[in-house]
Protein backbone atom coordinates (compact mmCIF):
# COMPACT_ATOMS: atom_id res chain seq x y z
CA UNK A 1 0.00 0.00 0.00
CA UNK A 2 3.07 2.38 0.91
CA UNK A 3 4.69 1.97 -2.34
CA UNK A 4 1.40 2.26 -4.18
CA UNK A 5 0.94 6.01 -2.85
CA UNK A 6 4.46 6.23 -3.47
CA UNK A 7 4.28 5.81 -7.28
CA UNK A 8 1.31 7.23 -7.74
CA UNK A 9 2.69 10.62 -5.66
CA UNK A 10 6.09 10.57 -8.05
CA UNK A 11 3.46 9.96 -11.05
CA UNK A 12 1.70 12.67 -10.46
CA UNK A 13 5.09 15.09 -9.43
CA UNK A 14 6.29 14.45 -12.49
CA UNK A 15 3.13 15.07 -14.46
CA UNK A 16 2.99 18.33 -13.22
CA UNK A 17 6.13 19.30 -13.42
CA UNK A 18 6.46 19.36 -17.32
CA UNK A 19 6.95 22.57 -18.72
CA UNK A 20 4.41 24.01 -20.26
CA UNK A 21 5.31 25.64 -24.24
CA UNK A 22 4.87 28.89 -24.28
CA UNK A 23 5.92 29.31 -27.56
CA UNK A 24 2.16 27.55 -28.84
CA UNK A 25 0.16 30.53 -29.73
CA UNK A 26 -3.95 29.43 -31.19
CA UNK A 27 -3.67 31.66 -34.28
CA UNK A 28 -7.14 32.35 -33.89
CA UNK A 29 -6.78 34.20 -31.36
CA UNK A 30 -3.83 36.23 -32.25
CA UNK A 31 -4.14 39.52 -32.57
CA UNK A 32 -1.76 41.35 -34.24
CA UNK A 33 -3.00 44.97 -33.09
CA UNK A 34 -3.24 48.22 -34.83
CA UNK A 35 -1.27 48.83 -38.11
CA UNK A 36 -0.41 51.83 -39.76
CA UNK A 37 -0.91 51.72 -43.37
CA UNK A 38 1.05 54.83 -44.99
CA UNK A 39 -0.79 54.62 -48.12
CA UNK A 40 -3.96 54.78 -49.18
CA UNK A 41 -4.30 50.90 -50.47
CA UNK A 42 -6.81 48.77 -52.84
CA UNK A 43 -8.86 45.71 -51.92
CA UNK A 44 -11.19 43.67 -54.45
CA UNK A 45 -11.37 47.31 -55.97
CA UNK A 46 -12.44 49.40 -53.64
CA UNK A 47 -10.15 52.13 -52.42
CA UNK A 48 -9.29 52.50 -48.56
CA UNK A 49 -7.51 55.65 -46.96
CA UNK A 50 -4.24 55.49 -44.97
CA UNK A 51 -4.50 55.53 -41.72
CA UNK A 52 -4.33 52.98 -38.98
CA UNK A 53 -6.27 49.62 -39.36
CA UNK A 54 -6.94 47.06 -36.61
CA UNK A 55 -5.62 43.59 -37.80
CA UNK A 56 -5.85 40.19 -36.89
CA UNK A 57 -4.88 36.78 -38.08
CA UNK A 58 -6.90 33.82 -37.63
CA UNK A 59 -7.21 30.19 -39.63
CA UNK A 60 -10.60 29.37 -41.05
CA UNK A 61 -10.99 26.25 -42.86
CA UNK A 62 -7.03 25.42 -42.95
CA UNK A 63 -6.50 28.89 -44.56
CA UNK A 64 -4.98 32.05 -43.07
CA UNK A 65 -6.64 35.24 -42.74
CA UNK A 66 -5.72 38.75 -42.09
CA UNK A 67 -9.31 40.29 -40.92
CA UNK A 68 -8.57 44.42 -41.06
CA UNK A 69 -11.41 46.56 -39.21
CA UNK A 70 -11.94 49.94 -38.98
CA UNK A 71 -11.39 52.16 -35.50
CA UNK A 72 -14.56 51.24 -34.83
CA UNK A 73 -14.18 47.15 -34.83
CA UNK A 74 -16.40 46.94 -37.89
CA UNK A 75 -15.05 44.08 -40.78
CA UNK A 76 -13.93 45.86 -43.39
CA UNK A 77 -12.51 42.77 -45.53
CA UNK A 78 -10.54 39.13 -45.41
CA UNK A 79 -7.41 38.98 -46.88
CA UNK A 80 -5.82 35.56 -47.42
CA UNK A 81 -2.16 34.83 -46.08
CA UNK A 82 0.25 33.21 -47.90
CA UNK A 83 2.13 30.47 -45.54
CA UNK A 84 6.05 29.66 -46.06
CA UNK A 85 6.57 26.34 -43.27
CA UNK A 86 10.35 27.04 -41.80
CA UNK A 87 12.17 24.62 -39.49
CA UNK A 88 12.09 25.69 -36.17
CA UNK A 89 14.46 27.49 -34.24
CA UNK A 90 15.37 28.12 -31.06
CA UNK A 91 13.18 30.98 -28.59
CA UNK A 92 10.27 31.64 -26.45
CA UNK A 93 9.01 34.05 -28.74
CA UNK A 94 4.93 33.83 -29.64
CA UNK A 95 5.62 35.57 -32.93
CA UNK A 96 7.26 38.41 -34.58
CA UNK A 97 5.70 41.36 -36.38
CA UNK A 98 7.63 42.98 -39.55
CA UNK A 99 5.51 45.62 -41.85
CA UNK A 100 7.20 47.09 -44.93
CA UNK A 101 7.12 47.96 -48.51
CA UNK A 102 8.04 46.02 -51.24
CA UNK A 103 10.05 46.53 -54.15
CA UNK A 104 8.80 49.61 -55.94
CA UNK A 105 6.60 50.53 -53.43
CA UNK A 106 3.55 48.40 -55.35
CA UNK A 107 3.18 46.53 -51.97
CA UNK A 108 2.26 47.01 -48.42
CA UNK A 109 3.93 43.19 -46.29
CA UNK A 110 2.47 42.32 -42.89
CA UNK A 111 4.38 39.82 -42.14
CA UNK A 112 4.61 37.23 -39.03
CA UNK A 113 7.12 35.14 -38.18
CA UNK A 114 5.90 31.94 -35.77
CA UNK A 115 8.99 29.25 -34.85
CA UNK A 116 7.43 27.22 -37.60
CA UNK A 117 5.94 29.27 -40.52
CA UNK A 118 6.17 32.79 -41.51
CA UNK A 119 2.30 33.80 -42.89
CA UNK A 120 2.26 37.04 -44.58
CA UNK A 121 -0.36 39.22 -45.80
CA UNK A 122 0.03 41.09 -48.85
CA UNK A 123 -1.66 44.68 -49.93
CA UNK A 124 -2.12 46.60 -53.27
CA UNK A 125 -0.68 50.22 -53.13
CA UNK A 126 -3.25 53.14 -54.88
CA UNK A 127 -1.11 54.24 -58.37
CA UNK A 128 -1.92 57.69 -57.72
CA UNK A 129 -0.41 58.08 -54.42
CA UNK A 130 3.23 58.63 -54.71
CA UNK A 131 6.09 59.42 -52.05
CA UNK A 132 6.97 62.52 -52.10
CA UNK A 133 10.82 63.89 -50.48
Amino acid sequence: MKKTIIILVTILFFALSVPADDSIVEISDLKIGSVKFPRAFIHDGKSYKKGVYKVTLMEKEGEFLFNVFNPTDELLFEEVAIVKVRKSRVGKRKFLLRKSFMRGYEYFRIKVTKPDKVIMGYFLIAKNTTKTK
